[in-house]
């Protein structure tokens, strides 16, 4: 059977639809985790996707992504096919990490951890000691502030949704029989065999 990567016959809109939505979603998520996700006041310091687990996990995915619709057009069998495009809808929809971080994103993107990283990039920047900057950010903080979230997160958001519907559309497109596929007749009991 010839693999359909390398198949000169025209594509069917299912199999076109569904790779450039998977393609797509796969590059949404990779570039949304490489940029910022918030800003956190005061100086509205930008938290990158990849300055949290959450981000590289993102990033991760959109590679994955990008590498698993390839290894699809590969697979020589539907059911291979099938089993990879289901793997993708799952990949896809694990893009619902960047949506709770856009939920709680007062208390994600100011955690401890991020304030200390906060503080250590703006004591290098405005050459003031590590711990006046942080003494100075824990005030802020105990006052009232919103986090301003930014184009990054909803990036992968959407990619994330984008890669989960060209998922499912190449599940579609693996269920469909290959043009030219006969399927074999079932034989059932007292049917002569001999011909």
């Amino acid at each position: 059977m010839t693999r359909e990567i390398v198949s000169t016959a025209r594509p069917s809109m299912l199999r076109l639809v569904g790779f450039l939505t998977l393609t797509t979603g796969g590059l949404m998520i990779s570039l949304g985790s490489l940029l910022p996700w918030a800003k956190v006041p005061p100086f509205d310091t930008p938290i990158r996707g990849t300055d949290l687990w959450e981000g590289i996990v993102a990033l991760g995915i959109g590679v994955v992504v990008l590498v698993g619709m390839l290894t699809m057009r590969l697979m020589a069998t539907p059911a291979a096919r099938r089993a990879v495009a289901v793997a993708l809808v799952g990949l896809g929809l694990s893009g619902a990490i960047a949506a709770a971080d856009a939920v709680r994103g007062d208390a994600r993107f100011t955690s401890p951890g991020q304030r200390d990283r906060i503080a250590r990039e703006l004591a290098t920047e405005l050459h003031l000691p590590y711990e006046e900057v942080r003494s100075r950010l824990a005030a802020v903080y105990e006052e009232r502030f919103h986090v301003s979230l930014q184009p990054g997160l909803f990036m992968v958001v959407a990619g994330g949704l984008l890669a989960a519907t060209g998922g499912a559309l190449s599940v579609a497109w693996a269920a469909r029989a290959p043009p030219g596929h006969v399927e074999p007749e079932r034989i059932g009991p007292g049917d002569d065999v001999r011909s």
